[in-house]
């Protein structure tokens, strides 16, 4: 797999250097000017190449690698168990997110973006009919995919049916219904959050496993919102709550 862009890269680099086989560079593409790359580069003895401009973008197909590109083994998916002892490890309660077959990649990436920086413990994508973890989505993520656990399963039912048994509470975006986000106690609660598929919302088989089906309240004319909006949503809230009951 190739992963692109400034960002990306040093993640990579950061939090799984032994992964990668090579990083690439235009011409003109100064390593040293970025601390982060340059030393991590010196420190894991990676190989370096320096190609035209024109030969990254192909490598990459897209022209927005900011003149650099690291070859990666394809990406490791984990397990629903590890998310839970991520948890465990941290002494926090559950916090997951399941996609219930989003497609777009920008989607994808910009989700795993937020969900990392709001510290969850993991993602849960369907193996069929829904983007897995390429190149653009670990590209849009700005290399958060290297920090969060995401594993790829082959029947999300079968995971949500499971994770009830270990009491954790699945709460699903639902715009349609009478109940809104906020008014969930999220604070208490091991909590999978589940958002739908961009045009289609959630297939009626998951939303009929959720606990809670909740709606995100508008002002406006519009009637939805993407999905990496809503997902940004209800994270958010599940972090407000659970930082505010902290507080002193």
């Amino acid at each position: 797999m190739i992963v692109y862009g400034k960002n990306s890269v040093a993640e990579l680099l950061r939090n799984s250097p032994r992964e990668i086989k090579k990083i690439m560079v235009s011409e003109n593409f100064d390593v040293s000017s970025d601390p982060r790359i340059s030393a991590s580069i010196k420190k894991f003895r990676i190989k370096l190449s320096h190609l035209p401009k024109g030969a990254i973008t192909d490598i990459c197909k897209s022209p927005n690698h900011q003149g650099i590109a690291a070859e990666v083994s394809d990406f490791t998916y984990s397990s629903v168990e590890e998310m839970l002892a991520v948890a465990k490890e941290r002494g926090e309660k559950v916090f997951l997110l399941i996609l219930d077959h989003v497609e777009d990649p920008h989607n994808l990436g910009a989700v795993i973006r937020t969900a990392d920086f709001l510290g969850v413990h993991g993602i849960v994508i369907p193996a069929d009919r829904a983007c897995d973890v390429n190149p653009t989505v670990v590209k849009v993520s700005s290399g958060a995919s290297a920090n969060i656990k995401i594993a790829r399963e082959t029947n999300l039912g079968r995971v949500i049916d499971s994770l009830k048994k270990k009491g954790i509470w699945i709460a699903g975006a639902d715009a349609d219904s009478v109940d809104v986000v906020s008014g969930c106690d999220f604070a208490s609660l091991d909590i999978a959050v589940v958002i739908g598929n961009e045009g289609r919302g959630m297939r009626s088989k998951t939303k009929q496993r959720c606990d809670f089906l909740l709606s995100i309240p508008r002002e406006g004319k519009v009637e939805s919102l993407n999905a990496s909006v809503a997902a940004g949503i209800f994270l958010y809230e599940v972090y407000r709550q659970r930082h505010e009951t902290k507080a002193p």
